[in-house]
């Protein structure tokens, strides 16, 4: 009975001991988890091998009642927690659910999880000179659904959709879907110098293109992003990725193609036949090809503490646009076509360029399909990007621009093309062989109850190197006044190219049609590439109240504008638009 007494005592402080480590096992890393093993298989070990003395030591003082009938010890053996055998179910684990900004439910150790969200964006504003939009008008910028999470530690995943109306009707029901992707963070994918393994992400994203269009609306100082953002700035497109953070920097470039938020999803003209193909062999021109893009961007940030910030980045896109026209590729191909002065509700368009692809020309003869005018051979864009902060004081600004490079034999055959056709039904393919544009903002912020910008910015995100919710000192929630914003933005871009610009472009061509000089005219319009000239800025102020809640107001002026080579009467009028935006988060 002694002996007895002597192996239970064993077992149970062998397992007291041990416990402490299996309950923490789940949170530990690898190795921990493969030497816990080791230490249960020991135990188990030394428990079996107690149990062989035991029956010894019983046989010897003659007992037959098996070791179980014996009399129940004082202290009882706690068994040890074996990791689960092949074919067995392991225990479940324990959920933390979190209902403060969506519905969130995880595991302890953060390996698996769901979140439940979305946003609200409701905008109204008005126009002092509403020449291309409203002059009031209220709606829902956006509506949005959303659900991310995590499973099994390495995978990562996000599908958003919006329901707006107005971000939906130019593509139907699939212009509503935004983000919508996976993402891999395999421990075999690690470098020493990177704080995670780089992150594999397949789907529709961002294209990693610049500071102000990668970061999320709902952290966004301004009401709508700067003139240079919207028209430089890739929109989502469906694409694979890849990314590598560290500490303070950050890596992400990927290969992409169509974007839901085209106007149209594929394009529409055709491929036209060879010219060295005889008439005669009944050829017939084929479908056109999509374009796709290859991005990448990277970002360094000198300083990076609770309440200060140095950040650098630069930027880069190679665009093939292939058998691609305005039609589906708008924002490359009609660079400011879609662009709404900064007030976005209001779509005030102040600037676009002509179909910069020729766009579909009918053949030779005006006769047969019409095929892509193909003028376009690439498009490298690029940007350099700088974000400081120091206390409740920021500033943020970026440079971004484009090179195309165009063919000049493709741009002749479509001005043949429009010269057959009276210049009325035919293509009109302003320009040379290499076209530049470019643009900038540069904004300041101040919080005037001392919250801070540099507190929010993060590098580890699908979209690194970004900022995030401000952490409101005082909420209203708890007695306080919420946060308080103030700021002001100037925002500059330039899409003419060529000799003639603004009032001097619009009266060269009043003055030939006036003399009947039809050389004249079509020197002059052919001449260069006017998609218009602006100059905004805009005052702010914002109020975040509780985190997930904001409040917004805008004020923008157009300082300066040269009218695109479309609308003349544009040129040096100074719109005014007034915004106001409630924001809810969740």
């Amino acid at each position: 009975m002694c002996g007895s007494r002597k192996a239970y005592l064993v077992l149970g402080v062998a397992a007291v001991a041990l416990w402490p480590s299996v309950r923490n096992a789940k949170a530990a890393d690898d190795a921990d988890i493969r030497l816990l093993k080791a230490r249960i298989a020991q135990v188990e070990e030394a428990n079996r091998l107690l149990k062989e003395q035991l029956q010894r030591l019983e046989s010897k003082i003659g007992r037959r009642n098996p070791p179980q009938a014996a009399a129940k010890p004082r202290i009882q053996a706690a068994k040890p927690t074996a990791a689960p055998t092949e074919g067995q179910k392991p225990a479940p684990l324990p959920i933390l659910v979190n209902v403060r900004s969506g519905l969130t439910v995880e595991t302890p150790d953060h390996d698996y999880s769901f979140h439940l969200g979305g946003r609200v964006l409701v905008d109204g504003g008005g126009s002092t000179l509403p020449e291309r939009g409203y002059s009031e008008l209220v709606g829902i910028n956006q509506a949005r659904l959303q659900v991310e999470g995590k499973v099994a530690k390495i995978w990562e995943y996000r599908f958003q959709y919006d329901f707006a109306g107005n971000n939906t009707a130019l593509v139907g029901a699939l212009g509503g879907l935004r983000d919508a992707y996976i993402l891999l963070k395999h421990p075999l994918l690690s470098f020493p110098f990177a704080k995670e393994p780089l992150g594999l992400q397949v789907g529709n994203f961002y294209e990693p293109m610049g500071l102000e269009r990668t970061n999320s609306k709902n952290f966004t100082s301004f009401i709508e992003r700067s003139l240079a953002t919207e028209v430089f700035g890739p929109a989502r497109h469906i694409g694979v990725g890849a990314l590598l953070h560290g500490g303070n920097w950050s890596v992400k470039g990927g290969l992409f193609s169509t974007s839901l938020e085209d106007r149209a999803l594929t394009p529409t003209a055709a491929v036209g036949v060879p010219a060295w193909v005889n008439s005669k062999a009944g050829w017939v021109s084929t479908g056109g090809s999509q374009y796709f893009d290859v991005a990448g961007r990277a970002t360094y940030a000198l300083v990076m503490e609770a309440d200060r910030l140095l950040h650098f980045g630069l930027s880069g896109r190679y665009h093939q646009p292939n058998s691609s026209t305005a039609i589906n590729d708008d924002r490359a191909l009609a660079p400011g076509s879609n662009t709404a002065m900064e007030s976005n509700v209001l779509k005030e368009n102040l600037l676009g360029t002509q179909d910069l692809s020729c766009g579909a020309t009918p053949g030779p003869n005006l006769s047969g399909p019409v095929i892509a005018g193909r003028c376009v051979k690439n498009v490298v864009s690029y940007g350099a990007e700088f974000a400081g902060a120091y206390g409740p004081f920021s500033v943020q600004a970026e440079y971004l621009g484009a090179d195309y490079q165009r063919r000049a034999g493709a741009i002749l055959a479509a001005n043949r093309v429009g010269l057959l056709a009276g210049n009325a039904a035919g293509p009109y393919a302003p320009g040379g062989d290499r076209l530049k544009f470019h643009g900038l903002y540069a904004f300041a912020s101040l919080f005037l109850t001392g919250e801070s910008r540099a507190e929010t910015y993060q590098v580890s995100r699908a979209d690194p190197a970004n900022f995030r919710q401000i952490n409101i000192k005082n909420p209203v929630s708890a007695g306080g006044i919420g946060a308080w914003e103030v700021l002001a933005r100037y925002s500059a871009i330039n899409l003419n190219n060529g000799p003639f610009q603004g009032a001097t472009f619009a009266n060269l061509l009043a003055i030939s049609a006036a003399t009947g000089n039809a050389a004249m005219r079509n020197a002059v319009a052919n001449s260069g590439v006017l998609g218009g000239r602006e100059e905004d800025i805009t005052l702010g102020m914002n109020w975040y109240p509780d985190p997930g809640f904001r409040l917004m107001f805008n004020w923008t002026r157009v300082v300066r504008l040269s009218a695109p080579w479309d609308r003349p009467y544009l040129n040096g009028a100074h719109p005014n638009t007034f915004l106001v935006r409630t924001q809810v988060d969740w």
